[in-house]
């Protein structure tokens, strides 16, 4: 099963979270295909970029080798539609969020998070640790 990660789990791997190191460990030993959607890759660089240093260098090293999903035409349609879909249901959600998952079913992913709004998203794989 393929596995998208998102930015806050990068994130939590960065700073040594116990659970979240736990499942890169366990994902690494299973060998799946893990990817990093384009919109969790600028989130997360935004940040490291930011923070620079030491820091950046180890993001470095996490992303380095991870195959990028691309954010495309196919991604907008379905962010549009499930943006609305949500906010017609009274469920606000980031346009960000909504890009992320919007690659992540496009890619027949399941989202690797710490982020418990995505679980307010219909139809979108979600594991979290």
């Amino acid at each position: 099963m393929a596995r998208s990660l998102d930015t806050s789990f990068l994130i939590d791997v960065l700073r040594g979270h116990p659970g979240a190191v736990a499942k890169a460990e366990l994902l690494d030993s299973e060998e799946a295909v893990i990817t990093i959607p384009a919109p969790v890759l600028a989130e997360f660089l935004d940040g490291a970029y930011f923070a620079g240093g030491p820091y950046l260098a180890k993001a470095m090293q996490l992303i380095a080798g991870r195959d990028v999903v691309p954010f495309d035409k196919e991604c907008s349609l379905i962010a549009g539609q499930l943006r609305a879909e949500l906010r017609s249901r009274g469920i606000s959600v980031p346009m960000l969020d909504a890009m992320i998952a919007s690659t992540v079913l496009r890619h027949h992913s399941t989202l690797v998070t710490g982020d418990a709004g995505f679980h307010r998203i219909p139809a979108l794989a979600v594991e979290s640790y």
